[in-house]
């Protein structure tokens, strides 16, 4: 448990960011769930005893990083700003009859956020309509003038359309499957939901108890999600559906038509749409393993 503690602190640290007993718990790096009572009891006696481990309030952190306390105060701060905005904002999207889902990703889904960061926002969207209701929701953003766009250099508290989701395509991909995912996933803020949506996305990414295993806790009646599915199904004109899904191929051929010259990193696809050109999963996880070697090695 004690090695288990440190990971956790180390990751965390990573981000310079202390971690309370409730939140060690559940952001611990164990395949094993555990009860929060074993652990709160097994963390004082650490904190008392080890060199690697202190605490100040009621935060966690790796020794000689009591400078990360006072620095998360101050990012709670600037990203209460920002998650207002994002609130503000989300509620116009409502319009758009396709979302699903709207929330916060990255690092201020933490309260985590710097103060001239941008909003990443992440939009699951009805299947085969991923394209039509990226569109819309450009538009939307821009009309508010939020939207962050791709030559800005002044972004504070700009809305980043960083990813868009179909309700079909809700499981990260197995090769993406890592703790940094399994971490963006258990972090992710929700601003509003239609469906159910939120517990599908949940349920479609329980793998993630793989190395969060104290995360997620889902409560979900399937029964009442195929029913839901099928009255929806009903709902839909079938001439109006055929005459949607061709609008979505040309809206989907259209953008990424444009994208071509300016791609680098970016996932593109029919459902599923990522546009972050910096994919720093990589860079994250080889720090905390960088980390991880030094501390183990001392």
């Amino acid at each position: 448990m004690k090695k288990a503690i440190l990971q956790t602190l180390v990751y965390a640290d990573i981000f310079d960011y202390p971690l309370t007993a409730r939140e060690i718990y559940k952001f611990l790096i164990t395949p094993k769930p555990l009860r929060f009572s074993v652990l709160k009891k097994k963390l004082k006696e650490i904190a008392r005893r080890d060199e690697l481990i202190k605490s100040k309030g009621e935060y966690f952190f790796l020794k000689e990083r009591e400078e990360t306390v006072r620095l998360r105060q101050k990012r709670k701060f600037w990203s209460q700003r920002k998650i207002k905005i994002a609130k503000k904002v989300s509620r116009w999207l409502r319009l758009i009859p396709w979302i699903k889902m709207v929330g916060i990703s990255g690092a201020l889904a933490m309260e985590n956020a710097d103060k001239n960061d941008d909003i990443d926002l992440l939009v699951v969207t009805a299947k085969k309509r991923l394209w039509l209701t990226r569109v819309l929701t450009v538009f939307l953003t821009e009309l508010l003038g939020r939207r962050r766009r791709p030559k800005d250099k002044q972004v504070t508290n700009k809305i980043c359309l960083n990813m868009f989701l179909a309700e079909n395509c809700l499981t990260v991909p197995k090769n993406e499957q890592d703790l940094f995912s399994a971490h963006e996933v258990v972090q992710f803020k929700l601003l509003w939901e239609r469906d159910n949506c939120y517990q599908k996305f949940l349920r479609a990414n329980l793998w993630v108890k793989n190395y969060l295993a104290n995360s997620l806790d889902i409560k979900l009646d399937i029964k009442k999600l195929k029913d839901e599915d099928i009255k929806g199904e009903k709902k839909n004109n079938f001439l109006i559906s055929q005459f949607l899904n061709f609008l979505e191929l040309i809206a989907y051929k259209i953008q990424t038509a444009y994208m071509s010259s300016k791609r680098t990193r970016e996932v593109v696809g029919p459902q599923r749409a990522r546009f972050h050109p910096q994919d720093c999963r990589e860079r994250i996880l080889e720090k905390y393993q960088e980390k991880l070697r030094k501390i183990f090695i001392v």
